[in-house]
């Protein structure tokens, strides 16, 4: 298998495990280790949790944390 796709399945795993994100909808994508966070979340607390749950996952070389919060969206 593709270690990227292994990688995804991988931080979907950790995100499914976690009762602090599961269901959060964060769109993750993989390329030579490295994940990319997408979506939006309610809250920092939140955002800093998905990548908590990310960094758990074996193989991950580095986060690009491209998640915003509705908290963030409200101050604009």
């Amino acid at each position: 298998m593709n270690p990227d796709i292994q990688l995804r399945h991988e931080v979907f795993a950790q995100l499914n495990w976690d009762p602090a994100v599961f269901g959060c909808d964060v769109d993750v994508r993989v390329a030579d280790g490295v994940v990319t966070l997408r979506g939006q979340l309610a809250s920092e607390d939140l955002k800093n949790a998905v990548e908590r749950a990310v960094r758990r996952a074996e193989g991950v070389k580095r986060i690009v944390n491209q998640l915003t919060t509705a908290e963030c969206a409200s101050n604009d």
